[in-house]
């Protein structure tokens, strides 16, 4: 068995990757067609305006208040993602976009970079795929994702998809793992799969 390779990005890396995505995540939301924002994404049972408004949410809520709706929701994560998507919806699409516009990012975020940027990378292509914008991503941005999803302890349960192979990107210079099979795919189709949703472009042992 190989030796892990060392981390190529550090938690400041992470958090100015993170923060980056925002603005791009805020980018492709301008851009939008008023039905756009109505549209299914790529997360289950969420349309695009679910998915900023989540992200609008992750942005604005203070640590203290996060604790307190957790406590309020049982500690039930996703319980509280739903209902802050949900109250952060309702506030409009201009707020929305005026919510991103910041590089705040609380205590947790700051604490655990990965979160934030895994989040920001994913949600926005939740965004996109279905709207067919597009799956053109930084490299950085692609590469930092993938890296936290098969290493960092958070995505442990997305990690497991690619336990026991070695996982190849086919657009960057990005592979993970050791195994007798391979997954291969572009680098933004990996990290959807590895993240539970379908990419098309992926080539997984149990396909072939």
């Amino acid at each position: 068995m190989a030796a892990t390779a060392p981390a190529r990005f550090t938690s400041a890396d992470r958090l100015r990757i993170a923060r980056a995505e925002r603005r791009r995540i805020r980018t492709t939301l301008e851009g939008l067609e008023p039905g756009q924002w109505s549209a299914p994404s790529l997360c289950a049972g969420w349309t695009v305006r679910d998915v900023a408004a989540h992200v609008a949410a992750n942005a604005r809520t203070g640590m203290a208040r996060f604790l307190v709706s957790m406590a309020a929701h049982r500690f039930d994560h996703d319980a509280y993602n739903r209902t802050s998507a949900a109250a952060w919806g309702r506030r409009g699409e201009r707020a929305l976009l005026e919510a991103l516009d910041t590089d705040r990012a609380m205590l947790a975020f700051r604490v655990a970079p990965a979160l934030l940027l895994v989040d920001h990378v994913v949600h926005h292509q939740d965004i996109r795929r279905p709207l067919g914008l597009g799956a053109e991503f930084p490299e950085e941005h692609l590469a930092a994702a993938l890296e936290a999803v098969t290493t960092a302890g958070p995505f442990a349960q997305d990690a497991r998809r690619a336990q026991g192979r070695r996982v190849v990107a086919t657009d960057i210079d990005w592979s993970h793992g050791e195994g007798p099979e391979e997954m291969r795919g572009t680098a933004e189709g990996l990290l959807l799969t590895l993240t539970g949703r379908d990419a098309p472009d992926v080539e997984r042992p149990e396909a072939q």
